[in-house]
């Protein structure tokens, strides 16, 4: 007998886990943005109300909030937005240089041309103005994210989707040091030219030099 119910509940389970997932987003944006500071309450039943959604997934999208960093949950009472400490901005820093290095490695063999003009917009983007924090922060999640959608590794593209936001907070005003400016910047022209060449050893090894890791 075909149970016809099976497909019915595989889409729900579908449509639930999209919805998480855009909680998931929507809640981390806010709090990297700073709309929702470090020591705000959030509430999901206020939460599920304003966004007109039931509380499982908002509850759902907390947890995962929670497992990266962003959130504490206090179970029965509200879930409370945590702070960022300098260790954890130092580990952020090591940790996205090293899988910034791996997609760019892993990308940069299936660029197509137009996306290798788009990863030199992003590139020249990253060293625009190096002494700008927070432009130089959010030019790097740019180019991450757009070689991550396109390394051809689902495990490693769901590893940067899962912890972008993480990183995004911790590393938002992390200053490039004076004295790497120079160097960040070579290593961003090195880093273009290895992906028009489609240098995949190269494009890693200059990633890392622009987080200045090696």
């Amino acid at each position: 007998m075909i149970d016809v119910e099976r497909p019915a509940r595989a889409e729900i389970a579908a449509k639930k886990q999209l919805l998480a997932e855009g909680l998931f987003h929507l809640i981390g944006e806010r709090i990297v943005s700073g709309e929702l500071a470090p020591g705000a309450r959030i509430r999901d039943s206020e939460l599920a109300v304003e966004l007109s959604v039931s509380r499982t997934p908002v509850r759902e999208a907390l947890q995962r909030l929670e497992r990266i960093g962003l959130v504490t949950m206090y179970p029965s009472r509200y879930t409370e937005v945590s702070s960022v400490t300098p260790g954890q901005v130092a580990t952020a820093h090591v940790f996205a240089g090293l899988q910034a290095s791996i997609v760019a490695r892993l990308a940069c063999p299936r660029l197509k041309p137009s996306e290798v003009k788009t990863v030199s917009r992003l590139i020249r983007a990253v060293a625009a103005d190096v002494s700008d924090a927070v432009s130089t922060s959010a030019a790097r999640r740019a180019l991450i994210e757009y070689l991550a959608a396109r390394c051809g590794n689902a495990l490693q593209q769901a590893l940067i989707d899962e912890v972008s936001l993480a990183l995004a907070r911790a590393l938002q005003t992390y200053e490039v040091p004076a004295d790497k400016h120079p160097s960040v910047i070579t290593a961003c022209a090195d880093l273009e030219d290895a992906f028009q060449r489609g240098d995949a050893d190269a494009a890693e090894q200059a990633c890392r030099r622009m987080y200045w890791i090696i």
